[in-house]
């Protein structure tokens, strides 16, 4: 029955993600670094107040010429902002994908899997990058903002855009990659789950017949 199949891959969906969230955990420092270079770099060419970025396992630090002040034992200090990001925050989407490609079991599935981990490597990016910009505009205040002499206004775009990110993006990538690379699973489902509607339909129509006999 196609329901009981359903039953069958969610199930082992969530058995395969939780299994795989352990060797992700390990692995993310290297499915990290590609994403933060990327982000970095994309963030250095967009603003001309970022000046680099720095690489430390799964976290990644951007680097600017925004001053603030911070207390430096008990007095305060100008410093240069550099807000910290840590990839496992969105990465965790990565580890759904594979989860959903080893419960429907597609042909060719491991080269599936390596190419769906490069094509979520922009929708990470994405949200690295407006993490990173809230991090550095929504917590500080209106001195910093000017001197990246953004509107006001843009912090509203910021703050929609890092909640896309972290709430839709990140959850939800994954599995519209894993519907267009295993379309065949959905297909087979869908045709069963017809079919065993129409096998319903015409018992209950031939149960009526009987019964008006």
């Amino acid at each position: 029955m196609p329901y009981s199949r359903l039953f069958r891959f969610f199930l082992t969906s969530v058995v395969a993600l939780v299994a795989l969230i352990i060797p992700w955990y390990f692995l993310s420092p290297y499915l990290a670094a590609p994403v933060i270079a990327v982000a970095g770099n994309l963030m250095e060419f967009a603003f001309r107040w970022v000046v680099g970025f720095e690489v430390d396992g799964v976290v990644g630090t951007l680097l600017t010429n925004l001053k603030v002040l911070a207390n430096q034992d008990g007095r305060l200090v100008v410093g240069q902002l550099s807000p910290e990001v840590n990839y496992r925050t969105f990465g965790y989407g990565l580890a759904l994908f594979w989860a959903l490609l080893i419960a429907s079991r597609p042909n060719r599935m491991w080269a599936k899997m390596a190419l769906g981990t490069v094509i979520l490597v922009p929708s990470q990016v994405f949200s690295m990058c407006f993490r990173w910009l809230r991090e550095a505009l929504l917590y500080n205040n209106a001195e910093v903002l000017s001197q990246t002499r953004m509107a006001r206004w843009m912090l509203e775009v910021v703050a929609y855009f890092d909640q896309l990110g972290f709430l839709i993006v990140t959850p939800l990538v994954p599995v519209l990659l894993w519907l267009a690379l295993d379309r065949a699973f959905i297909n087979k489902l869908w045709v069963e789950m017809v079919l065993a509607g129409a096998a319903q339909a015409n018992e209950k129509f031939e149960r009526a017949k009987v019964e008006r006999q």
